[in-house]
């Protein structure tokens, strides 16, 4: 008896224990099936890619290159990443988004500039391809140098993202510029890259609107996230609203390509599908392939006509006199970028000799966010030069601003 007794207890060891490492085995499977999946947010990071250092003599050389003269100490050599990150589409779908990080070869804590391209349709033309291919890159480089961690989206619809660009929407404008933030944040923590919490904003052209769009975001919705220390938009089209009906309402406009590119985008973010209505042939059915990303804005300026009446629908002008394209004037108040009160300094810097995006928004928008309440705002005027040529004397005289404010600091 004593013999089986032994016996027994020994089968009861094996099938105690059997019965544990099963349970163990189906609370394991158990958790693996009902594991959360990974939720992708925006402004997360995707991946980082190291491209190439430039020293301090390259980018010395750079600048005499392209003959800019800008009064400022280039001293630290600057390595240059391609960020993808996610960022909302037109839809709230979170999308793989691109941009270029540059970063100084010094060990101290740094500001952040995001510098903003101004128009661009080819897809490839932008700074996480080559910083030495645009004007913004260069900027990025000269501010990166001198001891800021430049970052420069290239929008949705542009480098990697393959969406048609949503041209001058500001919430969409806004978002690339954030969530590209973001992410550079997390590869820079990750890093060991020590950021100051400071924040500078500045660009030109379509830069300039998406300049203001961003602080407006950051001011409204995320002071508790970002700390703008300056903003210096530039020969942007802020009064969105106006500038567009004072385009549509001239016989002739010398850049049909930003008509276009606005209608365009316009259609596709809001859903209309009305290219047929609003141009007139053979020019609605070009408009897809002309913004697919593979030209430049000089070949689609050479596809168009600058007469408006030769572009645009005549009932669709007729609408936008009576006031019955409702939906066209709505989207231009949505995007126009006057209705809050600035924090941060701002500083404008515009050519009064613009033929592109008129003179008159500078002051517009100065007018119109100092009477909300903005204190610290301030204009400059470059004399004289057409949109293209006043980009670099404006350019250059937002990196000594931003500059002296970092070194002051």
């Amino acid at each position: 008896m004593k013999k089986l007794k032994k016996h027994t207890n020994r089968y009861t060891q094996i099938f105690q224990w059997a019965f544990i490492w099963t349970m163990v085995l189906f609370i394991a499977a158990c958790h693996k099936d009902t594991e959360e999946p990974v939720v992708n947010e925006r402004g997360d990071l995707i991946s980082s890619t190291y491209n190439l250092k430039y020293t301090a003599s390259d980018i010395r050389a750079i600048l005499n290159l392209y003959d800019v003269d800008v009064d400022v100490n280039v001293q630290y050599d600057v390595s240059v990443y391609k960020v993808l990150y996610y960022t909302p589409g037109p839809d709230g779908t979170l999308l793989e988004a691109s941009g270029a990080m540059m970063v100084p070869d010094v060990s101290e804590e740094l500001p952040a500039i995001s510098f903003h391209h101004g128009t661009e349709t080819k897809r490839n033309l932008v700074a996480s391809v080559s910083p030495v291919i645009t004007g913004e890159g260069v900027a990025g480089l000269v501010s990166a140098s001198l001891g800021f961690v430049s970052f420069l989206p290239d929008y949705l619809g542009l480098g990697d993202s393959d969406i048609l660009h949503p041209y001058l929407h500001a919430d969409l404008s806004a978002g690339a510029v954030i969530d590209l933030l973001r992410a550079g944040n997390a590869y820079c923590e990750e890093n060991g890259i020590l950021l100051n919490g400071d924040l500078y904003l500045g660009g030109y052209s379509e830069g300039g609107y998406v300049t203001l769009a961003a602080q407006r975001e950051i001011e409204k919705q995320l002071s508790f996230e970002f700390h703008i220390v300056a903003c210096a938009p530039q020969a942007g089209p802020y009064d969105l609203y106006e500038t567009a009906l004072y385009f549509l309402n001239l016989e002739e406009y010398p850049e049909p390509t930003f008509l276009a590119y606005m209608l365009t985008a316009y259609n596709d973010i809001y859903g209309w599908n009305r290219l047929a209505e609003i141009f007139n042939e053979p020019y609605a059915a070009k408009m897809p392939d002309l913004f697919d990303g593979t030209r430049t804005s000089g070949e689609i300026k050479n596809a168009l006509p600058t007469k408006i009446n030769e572009l645009i629908q005549q009932s669709f002008m007729d609408g936008i006199e009576d006031g019955s394209e409702k939906a066209f004037l709505d989207a231009l108040k949505e995007n126009t970028l006057l209705d809050w009160t600035p924090q941060a300094p701002i500083r404008f810097y515009h050519s009064n000799g613009d033929e592109v995006v008129p003179y008159q928004n500078m002051l517009t928008a100065a007018q119109e966010l100092k009477k909300n309440g903005a204190a610290k705002i301030e204009t400059v005027t470059i004399e004289g030069l057409h949109h293209s040529k006043a980009s670099l004397p404006a350019v250059t005289q937002m990196i000594e601003w931003f500059d002296s404010l970092r070194v002051s600091r």
